[in-house]
């Protein structure tokens, strides 16, 4: 049984995030497990933190995560397993322990997070504010002219398990800036990696637009595109590298849920 995570810290936006994981697994036959992380406050050492109050800050992290748990085993009618997991230490570090321990097929958390979990070894699908599962019929997946060329970094075992669980589609959009090549160059390498894929992604659709966020969001604007989900590759020094304001831009400003496959 395909399991997600969620990393949740009982926020509005945190808590619709693992809402949207509990339908999603309800729909793909998959089990939830939530996962706080208790962050120590920045004190001076010397002073210390009393016993009496880190066992009242995790005694109020557990009753969170069981309060939430109750939600959403009763919004998916007890149909979905739901664990809880309450970790203690820095996020990014212990979010990651967790993973590679339970190996999820997909983590998902709120877009809104400052700062997105960086470089899991797995699918990030960062949910909108407010934003609510439904069927998932299309996904756009955006790719540069690095994966165009070289292919993505990403299994074609991943896509295909994603396609028959959800039963989608894929489609493919890339934007041509002024600094990139003509799309007449793109085209003959799209069709020799779309053969490799063994024909996944049916059709491309090339944007021209000053910056890649502008075309992007020109495409999911199109009422003639049903896109449901946008699929992007964060590179170490790429167009959606999750530290440049590129990348953040599209996450906190697409209106469909985002997911982040690292290199």
């Amino acid at each position: 049984m395909p399991s997600i995570i969620v990393p949740v810290d009982f926020s509005g936006p945190s808590s619709n995030a693992a809402r949207y994981a509990a339908d999603m697994a309800l729909a793909i036959g998959a089990e939830i497990h939530l996962v706080h992380v208790l962050q120590m406050p920045a004190i001076p050492v010397e002073a210390g933190i009393p016993d009496y109050a880190l066992d009242e800050m995790r005694d109020s992290a557990l009753t969170s995560l069981q309060t939430l748990s109750d939600e959403l085993v009763r919004q998916t009618g007890g149909k979905v397993s739901v664990a809880t997991d309450l970790e203690t230490g820095e996020l990014n570090t212990r979010v990651k322990d967790f993973c590679r321990w339970k190996r999820p097929f997909l983590v998902v958390m709120d877009a809104s997070l400052p700062s997105p979990i960086q470089q899991l070894p797995y699918a990030q699908l960062l949910i909108p504010e407010h934003t609510t599962f439904h069927p998932i019929r299309e996904i756009l997946l955006a790719c540069d002219q690095e994966d165009i060329q070289s292919g993505m970094p990403v299994p074609v075992g991943f896509l295909r398990q994603l396609r028959d669980l959800l039963g989608a589609r894929f489609d493919v959009i890339h934007v041509i800036t002024d600094e990139e090549k003509e799309k007449g160059e793109a085209v003959p390498a799209f069709d020799k990696w779309k053969d490799v894929q063994q024909k996944s992604y049916p059709e491309m659709h090339f944007i021209g637009s000053p910056q890649v966020e502008e075309g992007v969001q020109q495409y999911l604007d199109d009422p003639d595109h049903m896109a449901d989900w946008l699929m992007v590759f964060p590179k170490k020094n790429g167009l959606f590298h999750l530290h440049k304001s590129l990348s953040q831009k599209i996450i906190l400003h697409c209106p469909v849920p985002v997911m982040s496959i690292h290199e």
